[in-house]
């Protein structure tokens, strides 16, 4: 009999000990999601001191979500080539800038460069959510949104 009582009585504090711990967890999830939204898409402060690459690349990486350190790796994960590819197809088509220039930028070669463009820029033409990253990249750089 006491067995049972004591076994009644554990059952319910282990309810209450799941319960409080699961709404530790889901207080503690939205300002774990908060920050990582702010670590991977900070609010875009552009200062004067910043060139046009750090601009691009700021943009770049808010609308891919990965960081710069990412995009400058030699990373060859999707998302993040993805965004490389993005800088430099802004880079190159909306600022004009040589590829020799934005290779070494992204500590690459000249080529890497090209070939980053020209499949950005292949993409752009049959991928909708590089079109949408494009425009909205060209649109947070305060530049006119080009039509679909």
């Amino acid at each position: 009999m006491d067995y049972i009582l004591a076994y009644s009585k554990s059952s319910r504090r282990v309810r209450e000990l799941e319960n409080k711990l699961a709404y530790t967890v889901s207080k503690y999830e939205k300002e774990i999601a908060g920050l990582k939204k702010e670590i991977l898409a900070p609010r875009i402060k552009f200062t004067s001191k910043m060139g046009q690459f750090e601009k691009v690349l700021q943009v770049c990486c808010m609308v891919c979500n990965v960081t710069p350190s990412e995009v400058l790796s030699k990373c060859r994960r999707g998302d993040i080539m993805t965004a490389r590819h993005l800088v430099v197809y802004l880079l190159r088509f909306d600022y004009a800038l040589h590829y020799a220039e934005i290779g070494r930028k992204l500590n690459r070669d000249h080529s890497t460069a090209i070939n980053s463009f020209k499949q950005f820029s292949n993409s752009l033409e049959y991928r909708k959510e590089e079109k949408r990253l494009y425009n909205t990249a060209r649109e947070l750089l305060g530049m006119e949104v080009q039509s679909a």
